[in-house]
């Protein structure tokens, strides 16, 4: 009888489901996207300038020989410009079958929230408004929105 028997310790924790992401800096405040759609993170490289395209489209590099277009998330969403810093960076994402860079001020960490402390019911935050939001978490004492890759894309 005594083999069978399972200390209080050793039982397995259910763990709650969580999910992952990447903090980004725009601007004074912090954001996340699923890690999930993040394909790498690199450091920014020389842009090549595309004429005739929207405003946020920033230009195109060259990735391993793949051409990819790299976004600018401030011009996008509307916030002030800034000159790029060595902490700026380009995230590789995939959307809609391909892939695309997102040009942001910096990257924080690696985060994995429990679905509790998702809100699913979006709002603007910050800068940023209500289209781009797909949920808002939180993190440690601060208020994080999932960014909307489709939609940035879009």
């Amino acid at each position: 009888m005594g083999r069978f028997r399972v200390r209080r310790e050793q039982r397995q924790k259910i763990e709650e489901p969580s999910l992952q992401f990447i903090g980004i800096i725009l601007g004074a405040e912090e954001y996340m996207l699923d890690i999930k759609r993040v394909r790498e993170i690199i450091m920014l490289e020389e842009i090549t300038h595309v004429p005739r395209v929207q405003e946020f489209i920033e230009g195109v590099i060259n990735l391993r020989g793949e051409v990819v277009p790299v976004i600018n998330l401030r011009v996008k969403l509307g916030m002030a410009t800034e000159e790029f810093s060595p902490r700026s960076r380009i995230i590789i994402v995939e959307a809609g079958g391909g892939m695309a860079g997102f040009l942001v001020d910096a990257v924080t960490s690696v985060m994995r929230l429990p679905e509790s402390v998702i809100n699913y019911s979006s709002s603007a935050l910050g800068e940023v408004s209500a289209d781009y939001i797909k949920a808002i978490g939180r993190a440690g004492g601060r208020i994080l929105g999932w960014m909307d890759v489709d939609k940035l894309c879009a």
